[in-house]
């Protein structure tokens, strides 16, 4: 019988993810990298981004998973009872959410910086967004969200 693979204890960001967790923490809206990646988690959460979309492989460590990214238990919590991944390595989850988390929002920032505008607009619907080149980055439904 094949014996459960067990969760991360370590979790991190692809090259590509620390690059746009970088893009993140350049205007200064988020204290430290942690509540960065944090957020890029409840965002990807929030967004219904499919773990199943990140990368599978080529993460580089940034925290221990226990202990700098949580504490508690709230993200393993949050991820069991909706369900969201391998709800079983809820840690191996949130790593894969975070990647997709803060691609999507660097993309976002970074047309918003491009058109000279301080506001952030994180992925919108197509049907709700009417400049036609955001339009085409986004492929999940999502409502307009100003931070």
């Amino acid at each position: 019988m094949a014996k459960a693979q067990e969760d991360k204890q370590q979790i991190g960001l692809t090259a590509t993810g620390d690059d746009a967790l970088q893009v993140l923490l350049e205007d200064g809206r988020f204290a430290n990298q942690t509540d960065a990646y944090r957020f890029a988690i409840s965002y990807a959460i929030a967004a219904g981004l499919d773990p199943a979309d990140a990368p599978q492989g080529g993460y580089n460590t940034k925290f221990n998973a226990l202990g700098t990214l949580e504490s508690g238990s709230s993200i393993r919590d949050l991820i069991e009872i909706l369900g969201i991944g391998e709800t079983n390595r809820p840690f191996a989850t949130a790593e894969k959410l975070a990647e997709l988390g803060v691609r999507e929002i660097a993309i976002a920032q970074r047309i918003s910086h491009n058109r000279g505008s301080s506001t952030v607009y994180v992925a919108t619907s197509p049907a709700k967004c009417r400049d036609e080149h955001f339009r085409r980055l986004w492929h999940s439904p999502l409502p307009i969200l100003k931070i």
